[in-house]
């Protein structure tokens, strides 16, 4: 197979891929009992999670989405009774976001669920050497620069 046709393939799979990916991210999961989030629910939580209590901001910038994607966010998860937002103590105009108890233990089992995932993916990349997956990295951010994104 010429050069070409490997870039076309390649291209064509990494197509596949990001059709699936985006199917992933738009179902909604029962990630504990009567508790449907959709992983984009999740990932805020998980980011609220590691940087409690969270300013509105900070989240906006670590999910690369705009303030009031956040907001939008917070008052959905509020609703489920899994974060619950307040004025930061030492500047009135800033808005934190923190994990309730509820909020917490979801965001604990999602921890240990990555993990899992993470070993399992290993596991199936078994016959990749350290350095091939850094050269699936890399594909990955030559793949985004020639998108325009870096």
């Amino acid at each position: 197979m010429e050069r070409i046709e490997l870039i076309e393939k390649y291209i064509s799979e990494k197509h596949i891929t990001t059709i699936v990916h985006e199917q992933y991210l738009n179902n909604a999961r029962e990630y504990a009992p009567g508790t449907n989030l959709y992983m984009r629910e999740m990932h805020f939580l998980v980011i609220a999670g590691e940087n409690r209590p969270a300013s509105i901001s900070r989240l906006a910038e670590k999910l690369d989405v705009s303030l009031g994607a956040v907001s939008q966010m917070a008052s959905k998860l509020e609703k489920k009774g899994l974060v619950y937002r307040s004025q930061d103590p030492e500047d009135k105009r800033r808005m934190m976001v923190n994990l309730t108890e509820e909020g917490f233990k979801l965001y604990c089992s999602h921890l240990e669920y990555d993990r899992k995932s993470w070993i399992k993916m290993s596991e199936m990349m078994k016959d990749f050497s350290d350095e091939e997956i850094e050269r699936l990295i890399y594909s990955e951010q030559i793949f985004r620069k020639a998108l325009g994104e870096g």
